[in-house]
């Protein structure tokens, strides 16, 4: 029922995936590489509680917390070649506050350019929502293409984008429109 790939000889912590899946990490790791679990992890613990805690009804899958995991466990990495999956471990890692697998997303995205030609807008919102503005402008930078004004299909993530976002894109396109006049 474990998935034991994170398990080690002191104290493990149970994090238990939204679909139930349990997985056991050293709560060393655990707290190096997330604020969040430091915090959780250094409040007292209720006397009767087990020796290893467990922190279930996480919000996140099974295969965001296992990319998460092997991120900060130094094990292989999934395929990170679908912006659906690394958008799920980016926002994960940014609500738990690790600053390492952030790191790496980052990289992986400015590098991989096929996410900002295929999904400009969408990559756009993430380095938004991330505060990273070296790749919300290489996003915005492959949006020309993309009819922000009148693509139905685009309107669920301009609704995401802030008021500020939105109009820092919406003048970058008409910046752009009035220099090819």
């Amino acid at each position: 029922d474990f998935q034991d790939d994170f398990g080690c000889m002191d104290v493990s912590v149970t994090l238990v995936s939204r679909d139930k899946t349990r997985f056991r990490v050293s709560a060393c790791v655990l707290r190096a590489a997330s604020c969040v679990f430091n915090t959780i992890l250094s409040l007292p613990q209720p006397k009767a509680s087990p020796r290893d805690p467990v922190i279930d009804n996480l919000d996140e899958d099974a295969a965001t917390i296992e990319g998460l995991l092997r991120m900060i466990t130094g094990r292989e990495i999934p395929s990170l070649d679908r912006l659906e999956s690394i958008e799920a471990l980016a926002l994960a890692a940014e609500k738990w506050e690790m600053p390492g697998p952030l790191s790496i997303i980052r990289m992986l995205l400015l590098r991989d350019k096929s996410f900002a030609v295929n999904s400009p807008i969408r990559l756009y919102w993430l380095g938004c929502r991330l505060r990273l503005p070296d790749l919300s402008n290489l996003a915005s930078s492959y949006s020309c293409t993309s009819d922000i004004y009148y693509n139905p299909d685009l309107e669920p993530v301009l609704k995401a984008l802030g008021a500020e976002d939105l109009l820092r894109l919406i003048k970058f396109h008409r910046q752009r429109r009035d220099c090819m006049r």
